[in-house]
């Protein structure tokens, strides 16, 4: 099995795409309509979160929260971590450990392609659940890996709160460049 297969090879494709204002109860809907664990939330066509099988248990199930009336804006993870299509299933194994993720977004020039998770990558390689384990025993801490990682982040500016696809870390913030900018 070679690691260098990428993750474009492998990853689910057939992903709900729904708007932040819409239900967590309709992209439960959507979710078993499409047989997918997840689904993206999307603003004007760009990509801006995620929201999960476990989002949904954990953020409005078990605080009996109304599915019905909790939007996903206000359970979705965001900014979307992602990785690019062409990366590597071993390389893509290594930041869901580093992050302790279990799935990662792929996109291409800003486009949501779809997503993989480590059954995919299991899967078609399953000596790898021992070398993830392996790689977040001793790799570097996940907050030190999200600030080295932090060009592969989309969704709002926390000084602007504007959309950006190219949001990074500084002075303790994700920033869009233009903020980023005028700090400099």
């Amino acid at each position: 099995m070679k690691a260098e297969v990428p993750v474009l090879e492998i990853m689910s494709t057939d992903i709900p795409q729904l708007e932040p204002f819409e239900s967590v109860e309709n992209a439960a809907a959507k979710m078993v309509e499409h047989s997918s664990g997840c689904v993206i939330i999307v603003d004007e066509g760009k990509p801006i979160g995620i929201v999960t099988e476990r989002d949904m248990v954990r953020k409005v199930l078990s605080e009996r929260k109304n599915p019905a009336e909790t939007q996903l804006r206000d359970v979705m993870s965001s900014p979307l971590v992602w990785i690019p299509r062409h990366i590597g299933i071993m390389e893509a194994a290594k930041q869901m450990a580093s992050l302790k993720l279990r799935k990662l977004v792929v996109l291409h020039d800003g486009q949501f392609q779809g997503v993989v998770n480590a059954r995919d990558i299991l899967q078609i390689a399953p000596q790898m659940i021992e070398i993830t384990r392996e790689l977040a025993d001793i790799g570097m801490p996940s907050g030190e890996y999200i600030a080295d990682s932090i060009q592969q982040a989309s969704g709002y500016c926390e000084s602007c709160k504007g959309y950006s696809g190219m949001l990074e870390f500084m002075d303790g913030q994700l920033m869009c460049p233009t903020c980023k900018e005028s700090l400099e």
